[in-house]
């Protein structure tokens, strides 16, 4: 006799207990995984789930099939699905931990080789910087050789003009005494002879004897005036020949420094070089708006215009990147506007005694304001001994460097604030665009061959021209 099987309590039913080892399969994932979106999707599905079964077990009838499977089985599959279900929520979650730790190394990376490259430019600039400053003393040292040249070929040429003149004033002495010459030698030799050589009145004779008289001592104060001439002219031609000696030594010299100067411009130049790319571009950009510009004014315009867009370009980077939460960006930008901001330079004081160093050797021929065919000059020109070295009048960086329209070769050099000297008339250029300088270095080399070149030095405050005298 088959013993009929009890009904299951309404606490154990299949139904319940399918439902209550969903529930703990459930917490279960959700314990081990601690993810709250997982748990929240598998929450819902595991709802539904149990929600069908439900209805599914009010409605149907429970096939023999069904009430033959062992419960632990059915948990057990259950526990298998619910551990590989965990195992690839951990897997997934490990792959979105190492490809945000591959990231943020990349980002890393990048943000090291970046101020490695900044670093590396900085430092590039501040060699030639020190380079730069480097060449001042020498190039010092060469400006007083070349200027004490130019002082020394000036005496030199005044006492040339000195010896021509006493020349010329005992050849002409010498040309009047040749008439009374032989007279002046038969008088000394035989007085009375000469002078009653003639039959003459007595009256006549004695007049005559006083004519010769007065004569004679005229000669006398001219032939001493002639002796001091020669003795000046013998000066004269000594002194000339120790300045020609003391010219030849500081000719030496002044070659000398000057290729220790060359030598120290050509470190200075492969320096910047080296600074970075954006320089070169930077300085490509600077070359071609000044090569384009069909005037010193609107060169000096299109400079402006260069540097108000770059700035402007920045602030907007800053504010974009700021207004996407941007740090790295922001961060990258602030440091590239302070770097711009740092080599903007010191700028001109707004009044200024000058330093009394004037940037070439020579002299001044013509001043700023001076009159012109063109109207008031707008710069001041200098009168250069041959090969004489032009100095930097002040610190800053090279915004052009070359031949420009009928200037020969010219430098733009900004001292910061807006303010640019533009230097004119070099034969050999020893700086290239965007080179960073500090004041007194060299900038190049006037025309060599001839007797002198000149250089035209302007200044200008954005667009208007300054008078550069007092800055120099």
């Amino acid at each position: 006799m088959t013993t009929p099987r009890p009904p299951f309590p309404p606490a154990i039913r299949p139904s319940s207990g399918k439902r209550l080892a969903g529930a703990a399969l459930w917490l279960g994932s959700c314990m081990l995984l601690a993810s709250p979106v997982w748990c929240a999707e598998h929450k819902e599905v595991a709802h539904k789930k149990s929600h069908t079964t439900s209805t599914k077990n009010t409605h149907a009838p429970s096939t023999p099939q069904m009430d033959h499977l062992p419960v632990r089985g059915r948990q057990v599959r259950s526990v298998q699905q619910a551990q590989a279900a965990v195992e690839a929520a951990r897997a997934q979650h490990k792959a979105m931990e190492m490809e945000k730790a591959r990231q943020a190394a990349a980002i890393e990376a990048s943000r090291l080789k970046n101020n490695a490259a900044q670093a590396a430019a900085a430092q590039a600039r501040n060699q030639a910087l020190a380079l730069s400053a480097a060449s001042v003393t020498a190039t010092s040292q060469l400006h007083d050789t070349e200027q004490q040249i130019s002082d020394l070929s000036d005496r030199i040429s005044s006492i040339r003009d000195e010896q021509t003149q006493l020349q010329a004033s005992l050849r002409n002495n010498a040309r009047a005494l040749v008439p009374i010459l032989p007279l002046a030698e038969r008088l000394s030799l035989y007085p009375s002879d000469t002078l009653l050589a003639a039959p003459v009145p007595q009256g006549d004779a004695v007049t005559g004897f006083l004519v010769l008289r007065g004569l004679s001592r005229q000669m006398e104060v001219q032939a001493q005036a002639m002796r001091a001439q020669q003795a000046r002219l013998s000066a004269v031609d000594t002194e000339l020949s120790a300045q020609y000696a003391t010219l030849a030594g500081l000719k030496q010299t002044q070659s000398q420094q000057r290729d220790a100067v060359r030598q120290q411009a050509a470190q200075a130049r492969i320096a910047q070089k080296q600074a970075s790319k954006v320089a070169l571009s930077a300085a490509q950009q600077l070359q071609a708006a000044t090569q384009r510009a069909s005037s010193l004014q609107d060169a000096i315009a299109r400079l402006d215009a260069l540097e108000n867009k770059a700035r402007d370009a920045l602030q907007r980077e800053i504010a974009a990147a700021e207004q996407a939460h941007q740090a790295e960006r922001v961060r990258a930008a602030r440091q590239q506007e302070a770097s711009l901001n740092g080599n903007e330079g010191p700028g001109l004081a707004a009044r200024s005694s000058g330093s009394g160093a004037q940037p070439v050797a020579g002299r001044l021929i013509s001043g700023w304001g001076a009159p012109s065919d063109s109207g008031p000059a707008t710069g001041m020109t200098y009168r250069t001994p041959p090969g004489a070295s032009v100095r930097a009048p002040c610190s800053g960086s090279v915004d052009f460097a070359g031949a420009f329209r009928s200037y020969g070769q010219m430098v733009i050099l900004n001292c910061g604030r807006h303010y640019r000297f533009v230097l004119a008339g070099l034969s050999e250029l020893s700086v290239d665009t965007a080179q960073s300088l500090t004041k007194g270095a060299p900038l190049g080399h006037m025309n060599a061959t001839g007797s002198s070149a000149t250089l035209f030095i302007q200044l200008r405050n954005g667009q208007k021209t300054v008078n550069p005298a007092p800055f120099l």
